[in-house]
């Protein structure tokens, strides 16, 4: 008897991954597609997305063995809406994002698909990012790792998983999952907790990109404190109407005891506290929950208190619909008896003739 090996996942004939890059036009654009064709999976396609509209640089067909799609709708394109264009123009069986300013490492996609082939349950894969801040003279200040094993509770409390750390397989697509474009910002944390909804993730311990922080999108160095906080706002008033109390419950507990620690700073003695980075300190994280937590439970009271009382009204309504029938019966059993009557049936000639009566008199009028 032949001993058998384990099947290695990466020897069955390469599946297609589809890396989506929403694209402003950067200069840096070029840098992320390059760190696309470096990588060694062997089947790739880079889909670019025009989110500028007019004036975006061309492009050729390739990225550099790799097949290049350019998606051009005419116009310029939000984040959401710029992430579903790439989504439905994507053939891959796996799908990632890359933004224009950021980087893959040449591992990232091999890393991921043999983490999604070897899992039986996980349709979801993601490794760790390094977060380079840069000053607005273009110097790099500090570093930091982002690398925390998946913990539901507390993605549902805080978005510590950068864009372009996830690979996740285009079946989740079929089960409705797709960018919320009515959200501003946090969209690519709102798509996390829908693919959460549908499937476990896996996490791969090891750095397979790179955040270059710019503060392009708003959340670096010198924040939009108040975009941040309606984005973040917007996004618990739509979660809220769908989690549980025991889910929010658990999503505080999580935040309160750290279970998702601080990434770790590699040069903090050098550099900006994190807390100036895109999440806020956990104490207003903690407020921002137990705000939302209660809006949950005072909704949920209105809602059984006017519940109730539409149920009393209804319940008030079958008593007099009851009491009505009853008096009906009631009457109509008294006809009954009197129509059956002996007194009845005498009287019925004079009857007649008091009907007869009333028309002579009318008529002589």
């Amino acid at each position: 008897m032949k001993n058998s090996l384990p099947e290695d996942p990466l020897a069955i004939q390469p599946v297609l991954v589809s890396i989506i890059i929403r694209s402003m036009g950067r200069s840096t654009l070029s840098e992320a597609l390059d760190s696309i064709a470096r990588q060694t999976y062997p089947h790739i396609e880079a889909v670019v997305v025009n989110a500028l509209g007019a004036n975006h640089p061309a492009l050729g067909e390739g990225c550099g063995r790799f097949p290049l799609c350019f998606v051009d709708t005419g116009r310029a394109l939000d984040r959401s809406a710029a992430a579903n264009a790439g989504l439905d123009a994507a053939r891959g069986e796996y799908l990632g994002f890359l933004d224009d300013d950021d980087l893959l490492f040449p591992e990232h996609v091999s890393v991921l698909v043999d983490a999604l082939r070897r899992s039986s349950t996980a349709r979801v894969a993601y490794g760790g990012v390094r977060m380079i801040a840069y000053q607005p003279d273009g110097a790099p200040c500090f570093e930091i790792l982002y690398n925390q094993p998946f913990h539901l509770p507390s993605l549902r409390a805080q978005n510590y998983i950068p864009m372009h750390a996830v690979l996740f397989e285009r079946t989740l697509l079929e089960q409705g999952c797709r960018f919320d474009e009515s959200l501003a910002v946090y969209e690519d944390w709102d798509f996390w907790l829908q693919l959460a909804e549908c499937s476990d993730f896996i996490h791969v311990d090891r750095p397979t990109a790179c955040y270059r922080n710019f503060g392009y999108s708003g959340f670096g160095l010198q924040a939009d404190t108040d975009r941040i906080s309606a984005g973040r706002a917007a996004l618990f008033e739509k979660w809220r109407k769908i989690w549980s109390g025991a889910d929010l419950s658990e999503a505080l507990a999580a935040l309160r005891d750290r279970v998702i620690h601080q990434p770790s700073n590699s040069s903090a003695a050098q550099s900006p506290s994190p807390a100036t980075l895109a999440e806020p300190p956990a104490d207003e994280r903690t407020a921002q929950l137990e705000q939302a937590s209660t809006k949950l439970v005072d909704d949920d009271q209105r809602q059984r208190e006017a519940l109730h009382a539409r149920q009393r009204q209804v319940d008030e309504l079958a008593e007099t619909l009851e009491h009505l029938r009853h008096q009906l019966t009631q009457q109509s059993r008294q006809l009954k008896e009197v129509y059956g009557s002996t007194s009845w049936r005498i009287t019925q000639p004079l009857r007649g003739l008091a009907r007869a009566w009333r028309r002579w008199r009318h008529s002589e009028w």
